[in-house]
């Protein structure tokens, strides 16, 4: 069945009259009218290391199959070689540089079948156009080979979103000026008067953490009193020196200040006949607080309280009454003011 198969192809390709010659027996190819010119056949043109299907036999199927006036046909860079593949063969035409192929499964290994059908390809290969030939058939590409599949790819990792960047407070300005206007009251306590003033403060505060120090200077207007019978007024410049702890809450911040105090004070008589005034220095220990509101980068109102503590003040005398009191041991105040950062 398998050659009755190709047989009905290749008839169907070169039609009747060739496959009679395919078919028949060798001699009666060779009978040809006495007119025609004969020529020798070629060398060797059939090539390869196989006996199944043998290249001298095929040699011989090809010229048998063309007329020998075409001879010369085959002397123009022709070659065929052979492949024996086990179940399969492969016929290779080379004919003026350019190669046709053509495989062919014979799992029985029908020798003389593959004699016959390697010679015809050859023929159908080589044959010109001019004998009539149906145009041969591109042969069949040999399939390529499979590409190799491709590594199944890892699915890429997630990226890791970066954490958000966390808000950083902006940098405190390293020193602060703090105006203020203050209001002072100094309680009758023992032998002090009571005594009121108003005044201003210059306080300066120099760190950036929680922790810095400070330096004031102020001045309060004289603040006038009546003590047994005498009366006249006093003038104050307090000084401190001291530390701050100081509390951030958003844009409100709380301080508390602690520190030494030097009150350089003046106390004059005002309704005696010889008017009297005596300068002194005390020294105590100013404690205050203070609340502050962040408006700008560097700019804060605020408000405070304040306590002078004098332990041992100074004393108050008249002539001719001689010593009649002493100045306040307590003042207590309240300040506002503003901060420019520097």
């Amino acid at each position: 069945m398998r050659v009755r198969s190709q047989r009905l192809l290749f008839a169907h390709i070169l039609g009747p009259s060739l496959l009679a010659l395919a078919v028949s027996p060798a001699p009666a190819l060779g009978q040809v009218r006495e007119n025609r010119e004969r020529s020798e056949p070629p060398a060797q043109f059939t090539f390869g290391s196989v006996q199944c299907p043998e290249p001298k036999a095929v040699e011989q199927a090809v010229l048998s199959l063309i007329p020998p006036e075409h001879y010369a046909l085959l002397e123009r860079g022709v070659r065929v070689e052979l492949e024996d593949l086990g179940d399969t063969y492969r016929v290779t035409v080379l004919k003026e540089g350019a190669t046709v192929k053509k495989s062919y499964s014979d799992p029985a290994r029908d020798c003389s079948g593959r004699t016959r059908f390697a010679a015809i390809f050859a023929v159908l290969t080589l044959m010109p156009p001019e004998l009539g030939l149906a145009p041969l058939a591109k042969p069949e590409p040999e399939p390529a080979p499979k590409p190799a599949p491709k590594p199944a790819l890892k699915p890429e990792p997630r990226p890791i979103p970066a954490p958000a960047p966390v808000p950083t407070r902006p940098l405190r300005p390293l020193v602060q000026l703090e105006p203020s206007a203050l209001f002072a009251y100094a309680p009758a306590i023992l032998q002090a008067p009571s005594l009121h003033s108003l005044g201003g403060e210059l306080r300066v505060a120099v760190g950036r953490g929680t922790l810095s120090g400070t330096l004031s200077v102020a001045y309060a207007q004289r603040a006038r009193f009546d003590l047994n019978g005498v009366q006249g007024d006093v003038a104050r410049l307090p000084s401190s020196v001291g530390v701050r702890l100081r509390s951030d809450f958003d844009s409100w911040s709380l301080a508390a200040d602690l520190g030494l105090s030097l009150v350089a004070q003046r106390v004059r008589a005002t309704n005696l006949l010889t008017e009297h005034a005596a300068s002194s220095l005390d020294v105590g220990v100013r404690v205050g607080v203070q609340v502050a509101r962040q408006v700008g980068p560097s700019f804060a109102p605020f408000f405070g309280a304040f306590v002078w503590l004098s332990p041992a003040p100074s004393e108050i005398s008249a002539l001719p009454q001689g010593v009649i009191g002493n100045l306040p041991y307590v003042w207590l105040g309240g300040a506002a003011g503003v901060s420019f950062g520097l």
